[in-house]
């Protein structure tokens, strides 16, 4: 996807990504239609002017801040997840790295479906190619990976990517997980559930199931 503001000097570049963080913490605690450039601006100290100049406007802002978790993302893909020995060592990175992330910049993964609504649908579109190709295409390539080496059982993966990010998805709010004791628990059941079933001692240990 392109970036369509291109800083201007080192001030100008600060600015904007200071206006990328704030407004990505607001838009959490009030949704997108909650807040407004206004608001933003004043949360910052900075006049709305000096906002518009790096954002057309507050959609402009919206697609900046989901760009910016997603080139986080990629960027653990590349240099964490991939070190990973097989695929379900590579899906625990990808977990425990989701989790470590304090809770609002985790929230943003929420933002990226919760509020595509909002959006303009050509840019909605682009945005969506975008995070298929940065993310989601990711995660199935490696449960692909697993699946034909036989490091896990056949599945359809992209369903299953689905799947995992659905079982992650309700701790993407800031009151949740907060402290990494609870973070490390989640963690430990979703994997536990996504590659060995909820029930899978329980049958092991009753033969008739």
């Amino acid at each position: 996807m392109k970036n369509r503001n291109v800083g201007h000097g080192r001030k100008d570049g600060t600015l904007k990504q200071r206006a990328i963080e704030t407004a990505a913490g607001m838009f959490v605690d009030a949704g997108y239609n909650g807040i407004s450039m206004r608001e933003i601006s004043e949360s910052l100290g900075v006049s709305k002017a000096a906002l518009y100049y790096h954002f057309k406007d507050k959609q402009d802002l919206m697609v900046a801040i989901l760009e910016s978790y997603l080139e986080r993302m990629e960027s653990l893909f590349e240099s964490d997840i991939s070190q990973g020995r097989n695929c379900r060592e590579q899906i625990t990175r990808l977990v425990t790295l989701i989790f470590a992330q304090p809770p609002q910049q985790r929230a943003v993964m929420r933002l990226a479906s919760q509020e595509m609504g909002n959006l303009d649908p050509e840019i909605r579109e682009e945005f969506g190619r975008t995070y298929h190709r940065k993310f989601i295409r990711r995660i199935k390539s490696i449960l692909q990976t697993g699946v034909s080496r036989g490091e896990i059982k056949l599945m359809d993966t992209a369903s299953a990517t689905w799947v995992l990010l659905g079982m992650m998805y309700p701790f993407f709010y800031p009151g949740s997980a907060n402290s990494e004791r609870d973070a490390t628990r989640l963690v430990d059941q979703i994997l536990t559930i996504f590659f060995d079933g909820a029930d899978s001692r329980a049958r092991r240990q009753d033969p008739g199931a």
